[in-house]
């Protein structure tokens, strides 16, 4: 499982072309939290946009898999299919785990200026619910189809989130949503969200599995 979480992160972070665009995005963003400094934004940063950008991983090693039919060689390894996809899931976890740990730094580098603190932690909280939520369709999208028609599930899912969270600043608010019982919330949603990570990963595994054969 090391190696293949290994292979996974050196796809994503060595190769040049992955490299790259990870760090444009992250400077993309940081312009965008520098420039726009409201509660809009920083809910958007912190709660949806990082925990999205720890999901992408697994298009780009599933990309490179295709390209070297690597799903062939996997299979002379000594480790199951449940463990081959586990060790995909982690690294996508512990990508989230450090995006959203990032996001945490946009609350001490301005987030007091905008929403008090107690208020600017839960909407960093709420980002972990939806990260481990948007892991789930995606993950299981990449699986059950592939990288290339994966990632249209990625795009699709991640333009709505975007069309719901825009329209609902012109429309009801999506801040104001908020105002009913956020701890309460939170407490249905961490048990919900890793619930439908787990059901996304033995899915998953009978997806790939499927698939290799």
């Amino acid at each position: 499982m090391k190696g293949i979480i290994l292979k996974d992160f050196y796809e994503n972070y060595i190769i040049r072309k992955n490299l790259i665009n990870w760090i444009l995005g992250i400077i993309m963003l940081i312009v965008v939290v520098a420039v726009f400094r409201t509660k809009y934004v920083f809910a958007l940063s912190c709660g949806l946009v990082l925990p999205l950008l720890g999901t992408s991983m697994l298009q780009f090693s599933m990309e490179q898999d295709d390209i070297a039919h690597f799903y062939k060689l996997e299979r002379t390894y000594p480790l199951t299919i449940r463990q081959i996809v586990l060790a995909k899931y982690i690294l996508a976890l512990l990508c989230i785990g450090f995006l959203v740990s990032f996001g945490l730094s946009f609350l001490y580098v301005y987030g007091y200026r905008v929403t008090t603190f107690r208020e600017g932690l839960q909407i960093w909280a709420a980002g972990i619910p939806v990260g481990l939520t948007f892991l789930s369709i995606t993950y299981l999208g990449y699986f059950l189809f592939g990288a290339r028609k994966g990632i249209i599930l990625y795009v699709g899912v991640t333009a709505v989130s975007a069309l719901v969270y825009v329209t609902s600043y012109y429309g009801f608010g999506v801040l104001e949503l908020l105002t009913i019982d956020r701890t309460l919330l939170l407490v249905i949603s961490y048990p919900v969200s890793i619930i439908l990570a787990l059901g996304s990963y033995l899915l998953s595994v009978r997806c790939y599995g499927r698939r290799i054969k």
